[in-house]
């Protein structure tokens, strides 16, 4: 009877284990479809608006020198991402290089968003842990004067 019951508690044991991963609860499943193609856009627009305590840091790529962003400087971002529409959010460009002239770190209270600015027409967006494909945003229908690779520039005196 002893044997009965440990081979029913392994074979329980076995059942649960190779089924536990499988079993779906509700809508708790992840999904691997991104919503739509400025998914981290906005959340990162939600954040600048609604988080008061926020850390912004930007990093010229090449030389690696860094420094934190004035409140102006983040209103020009702010007014860069108004400015955004559909049309400016594409898929990962062919053209695209491999490395960002300048990386841009958002820190909130629960989150960590990244700008990578590659040149003057492409840069990308996503959380330092996302689930999803990155924004990628055509710049070429953006004012310079919104343009976060002129903002990078002039940020590092390199004109």
């Amino acid at each position: 009877m002893k044997k009965f019951f440990m081979f029913l508690s392994t074979l329980l044991i076995i059942i649960i284990a190779f089924s536990g991963c499988s079993y779906k609860l509700g809508n708790y499943m992840f999904s691997t479809k991104k919503p739509n193609n400025f998914y981290y856009t906005n959340l990162l627009a939600k954040n600048l608006t609604m988080s008061s305590s926020l850390k912004c840091i930007i990093e010229e790529n090449n030389f690696h020198n860094e420094t934190e962003l004035k409140n102006e400087n983040i209103s020009d971002i702010k007014n860069m991402l108004k400015y955004l529409n559909k049309t400016c959010f594409i898929n990962k460009p062919k053209d695209l290089p491999q490395k960002a002239a300048y990386i841009i770190y958002f820190t909130f209270n629960k989150e960590k968003l990244v700008i990578n600015v590659y040149n003057e027409k492409y840069l990308s967006i996503y959380p330092w842990d996302g689930n999803y494909p990155v924004d990628y945003i055509d710049m070429s229908k953006v004012p310079a004067s919104l343009n976060l690779y002129y903002l990078g520039k002039y940020i590092f005196n390199e004109y």
